[in-house]
């Protein structure tokens, strides 16, 4: 009779898979180890203390006799693990590898079995040998008698090989793991510290972030991922599922920082969806000491919107916040706005000192907001930030060409005010004329609340050091003594300015500073007999106060600005005389801007737009827009161009450069 019977297949199977998965849940089972004799002990201690006594060579001969002598005793793995640590030390990491292995992979059990399996990693670590390393470390898990310590090294030096792979979540996962093992708390901090600068560090992709978001076994690091991944999701107007993660974010930890942050970002992208198509917003500096400018640019938005100086009613509301010029709230403006007020656009950004934060925020609601500061760099923002103002870019572009096309000038000097409008417009001025072919042959820079001009022309001038110019100055005053002999030492002899002439090389100096300072500086220019050179300058000389401070030395000085208020084609406007009958006050260019910024959102929502997507897309593509003063166009960078005029001071008055006679 046959012995043997047939096993079915599905039962063959099913016997083979349990075997497979019983010997993967342990190690091998290895034989216990024989005692070793005493003199085998005394020969390890002997070659202990050789090795802490630096005799490497004598220790080693001992400890290959030792483990060649008594395999499969209970001391062969010490001095294993001892050549192997010595070898590891010379850098022998391929030697090292043999006599840990020796232990690893011998038949009698070791209670040293997993410390060397982890200096076997981490001398292939050493080798370079990262996946080597990697297969050792993966068994991990199923090792005997595994200590907290060595699953902190374990981790560790898994974080160690995965780093080195570019890895990079599985290096964070097992960067957490580690902090989460250790009981000490510096080494978790530590640990943690390592987790974090990895993650970032690391270009993640939206993947990637995805994936640690995803799941629980990142610790401390899954609300963040979850946040940065929703940070991606709506820069690409996927705003749905941005909602979601931030949702989470905020379950995950709430009454944190990062939570609060989820909960207002989650709250913005309510907003978006709650939109008033007849609601504009507007962020003003309505009281404090700019309160002044805030309600000329108001009464402007309101003539523009259609609110006051109509026949009727236009139908738009008009929700006003009072920044009281300051940061803290010109940002809570823009939130009021758009949370509460579902504003479809908002005008603001007036002042320097907070545009830049108003324009950021209104960048994060994603509403198209018109500013009305000179500020540099505001439409960097973003695509929903426009702005309506004259910057310095578009004034000193426009001046350039004057000066440099229809006057002939090449040759220019600058003085300026160390402060941030004077060195903004001094640099612009250089770089435009040195691009169109010009120098600057002469600058000087001054303290804004110097009031003694002299010293800073003499300098600008060359005559202030008389060191560099010894030889002149000798020839000269001899030459002066000649033709004054009578000029006794008494009434205190010639003055600089009258034996050195100025060196002036430039054929116009432009001074970006308010009237106080160039009213003082045009004398002093006269003073030292710098004379027949224009003066330049920038719109803030548009004032009656610069005429009453420079008189007569700033005849023929020139400057750009949007208007001239006393100009009778402004004055005889439709739009001027509307104004003024109506708010009972002459407008001026802050006026101005509020109107064409109102006017352009009152006919752009006119028109069927009732989105602010829809608004942002139809103001970017504005061209000759019929505004108060003429047409005006949106840039590709969102810049409002106006139409420019250059103005001079001819017989102590302002007139258009245009209209005042040349001189043959």
């Amino acid at each position: 009779m046959n012995r043997y019977i047939r096993l079915s297949s599905p039962l063959l199977t099913a016997l083979a898979c349990t075997a497979f998965i019983s010997c993967a849940a342990t190690m091998p089972v290895k034989k216990q180890p024989e005692k070793a004799p005493a003199a085998a002990a005394q020969e390890l201690r002997a070659a202990e203390a050789n090795l802490k006594a630096g005799q490497n060579k004598k220790a080693l001969a001992q400890l290959k006799k030792i483990a060649t002598s008594n395999p499969n005793t209970d001391i062969a793995d010490d001095a294993q693990i001892l050549m192997g640590n010595l070898y590891y030390t010379q850098k022998n990491y391929p030697e090292a590898i043999k006599h840990y292995e020796m232990i690893t992979a011998g038949e009698v059990a070791s209670p040293l079995e997993n410390e060397a399996r982890i200096r076997i990693a981490r001398s292939y670590v050493q080798l370079q040998k990262f996946d080597a390393a990697e297969e050792t470390l993966e068994t991990s898990k199923r090792w005997n008698n595994v200590t907290e310590a060595q699953k902190v090294e374990i981790a560790k030096l898994k974080v160690e090989i995965l780093t080195a792979q570019k890895k990079t979540v599985a290096a964070i996962r097992a960067s957490v793991e580690a902090a989460s093992l250790t009981p000490n708390t510096n080494e978790r901090e530590k640990l943690r510290a390592q987790a974090q600068e990895i993650f970032d560090s690391s270009r993640l992709s939206g993947d990637e972030l995805k994936e640690i978001g995803s799941s629980s076994d990142f610790g401390f690091l899954q609300p963040i991922a979850k946040y940065r991944y929703a940070l991606m999701l709506a820069d690409q107007k996927d705003y749905s599922r941005a909602r979601r993660e931030l949702s989470d974010v905020a379950s995950l930890v709430p009454g944190t920082e990062l939570g609060e942050r989820a909960q207002r970002f989650v709250q913005q992208i309510d907003a978006r969806n709650r939109v008033d198509a007849r609601t504009i917003g507007v962020v003003l500096p309505l009281s404090g000491p700019q309160a002044a400018i805030g309600y000329k640019a108001l009464r402007g938005i309101q003539f523009g919107l259609g609110i006051y100086g109509g026949e009727k009613p236009s139908g738009f509301r008009l929700a006003i916040v009072d920044s009281e010029g300051n940061v803290d709230g010109a940002r809570r403006g823009i939130e009021r706005l758009v949370q509460e007020d579902n504003a479809i656009a908002i005008i603001g950004g007036l002042m320097s000192k907070t545009a830049t934060v108003e324009a950021a925020r209104a960048q994060e609601f994603g509403i198209p907001t018109i500013m009305l500061s000179q500020k540099s760099g505001l439409t960097d923002a973003g695509e929903s930030i426009f702005r309506n103002a004259l910057t310095s870019e578009m004034q000193v572009q426009s001046l350039v060409d004057l000066a440099m096309k229809e006057l002939g000038y090449k040759n220019f000097a600058v003085m300026y005010p160390n402060d941030a409008y004077g060195t903004e417009f001094a640099n612009l001025f250089w770089d435009a004329v040195k691009n169109r072919g010009g120098d600057i042959t002469a600058a000087q820079v001054y303290d804004p609340k110097e009031t003694d001009f002299r010293a800073h022309v003499q300098r600008l001038t060359g005559t202030y050091y008389l060191d560099d110019r010894a030889d002149e100055y000798r020839y000269r005053s001899k030459q002066y003594a000649e033709k004054n002999p009578k000029r006794s030492v008494r009434s205190g002899g010639p003055s600089i300015e009258d034996i050195l002439p100025p060196v002036v090389d430039f054929d116009a100096i432009f001074i970006p500073d308010e009237a106080r300072a160039v009213g003082q500086i045009a004398p002093a220019l006269a003073y030292n007999n710098v004379r027949g050179v224009r003066l330049l300058g920038t719109n803030i000389w548009n004032s009656p106060r610069f005429l009453q401070r420079g008189q007569k030395f700033v005849e023929n000085s020139i400057f750009v600005d949007s208007v001239l208020t006393s100009d009778p084609a402004f004055t005889g406007s439709n739009f001027y005389q509307t104004f003024k009958a109506t708010f009972n006050d002459d407008p001026g260019l802050i006026e101005v801007q509020g109107y064409d910024s109102a006017l352009m959102l009152r006919q752009v929502i006119a028109s069927g737009e009732t989105t602010r997507i829809g608004v942002r897309e139809k103001l970017a593509s504005l061209q000759n827009f019929p505004g108060a003063i003429g047409s005006l166009s949106v840039s590709q960078d969102r810049e409002i161009r106006r139409p420019m005029t250059a103005l001079t001071v001819s017989g102590g008055k302002f007139m258009p450069f245009n209209e005042v006679p040349r001189k043959e």
